[in-house]
């Protein structure tokens, strides 16, 4: 009987076992993203380090109809182009930072993709087929930014012009640049930047010539205050002459120009922009000249002097319902020739409805004129648009 009872122990162990090793092992927890709440909403950790990402993009769909007319002082020359066309762009948007022993490690990056088939014309897209542009690729580190980023100069920059082709004569652009920002505390910071020049200027045309090309990059400036009621930012920049494009020397080593730029809050509904751009040698800053082509120094090789003044509103009547108005105005002087004087004015109001977080539609009216008036006996150049667009806008 003992013998017995020892030998079922036996195989009910052995049984046991055999069960055991018969079930399923445990696999190991799921690596699941998590929340990086240090940069504000919409960071994730990637899985396996301390880095914090932020995927985000837009997808926009414009239509237009526009009236180009050309008066040119002949009949021969004179015509208006009216043209309906469709433009689309889709944006996607990469954010990584992390926290360093120096402060925040931020690398960011903008690419753009636009189709349109719009009549390669004055204040349109020109664009024929799809159109690939990095708008933004720079690292930001301990007060460093490397790539390509907003420039230093600018400012107000169009905002409240609506579209993926919107209005003309404001500063706007994204030069590759190494710069260095210095933060002050109580708002105040200051920036020292050199930017590509091949971004503003029409100096740098002959690659095939050695004495046309950049030797020297732009170097930018600024001052900028930032607070509860607004902003404001002093600007100036120095840009080389030592390189035209007509075949004499400039008078002038360098080109310059400098911004006065103020933005105020008025109770969350509103928001308005006011700036004002002086240059001598410099036109690249202003944006001036979108229909014709307005060098840095004219013919004699004295440097063209320009300036423009702008700015853009917005209110918010509900909290998904806007209206904004935007508009400039400048001038050039001795732009080809001594007496040929340039003016050139831009306007525009829209109106948006958001019906949804992330949409928004839009209506719009903008009208942009230049006129080229001439020292002698030549007629008058005058390039005018009219033009009406609708967009709707998803961001995500």
């Amino acid at each position: 009987m003992k013998n017995l009872l020892l030998g079922s122990v036996a195989g009910l162990a052995m049984v046991g076992t055999a069960a055991a090793a018969d079930l399923p092992v445990k696999a190991k927890a799921a690596e699941y993203v998590k929340v990086c709440s240090t940069y504000g909403a919409g960071f994730y950790y990637i899985p396996g380090t301390d880095t914090c990402l932020k995927v985000g993009g837009y997808i926009k769909a414009d239509f237009y109809v526009q009236r180009v007319k050309f008066d040119y002082g002949t009949e021969d020359y004179d015509h208006s182009d009216t043209e309906s066309y469709f433009a689309t762009r889709a944006a996607l948007q990469l954010d990584a930072r992390t926290q360093t022993e120096y402060g925040t490690l931020r690398s960011y990056i903008e690419a753009r993709w636009t189709y349109s088939r719009a009549y390669d014309a004055p204040y349109s897209t020109g664009i024929s087929g799809n159109n690939v542009q990095l708008k933004y690729a720079y690292i930001q580190f301990a007060g460093f930014t490397f790539g390509k980023a907003t420039s230093a100069f600018d400012f107000w920059a169009g905002d409240f012009y609506e579209g993926i082709d919107p209005g003309f004569f404001y500063s706007d652009y994204t030069p590759n640049q190494i710069a260095y920002t210095a933060d002050f505390g109580n708002g105040f910071s200051a920036t020292i930047s050199l930017e590509d020049a091949y971004e503003r200027s029409g100096n740098y045309t002959d690659v095939y010539d050695n004495d046309i090309g950049q030797q020297v990059p732009d170097i930018v400036a600024n001052l900028t205050y930032e607070g509860t009621w607004g902003a404001a930012k002093l600007a100036g920049a120095l840009h080389d002459l030592s390189q035209e494009p007509v075949g004499q020397d400039a008078s002038d080593d360098f080109g310059w120009a400098v911004l006065a730029g103020v933005k105020f809050d008025f109770a969350e509904t509103t928001t308005l922009y006011l700036e004002g751009v002086y240059s001598q040698g410099a036109i690249g800053y202003t944006g001036l000249g979108a229909a014709f082509s307005l060098y840095d120094v004219n013919a004699y090789g004295d440097s063209v002097d320009a300036w423009y003044v702008g700015g853009g509103i917005r209110h918010y009547w509900t909290p998904t319902v806007f209206t904004s108005f935007v508009g400039s105005y400048g001038q050039a002087d001795d732009v080809y020739f001594s007496g040929d004087d340039y003016e050139a004015y831009s306007l525009a109001v829209n109106i948006g409805w958001q019906p949804v977080k992330g949409l928004t539609l839009v209506l719009q009216y903008d009208r942009i004129e230049e006129q080229l008036d001439y020292g002698f006996d030549i007629p008058d150049d005058k390039v005018t648009s009219d033009r009406f667009m609708f967009e709707a806008a998803r961001k995500f």
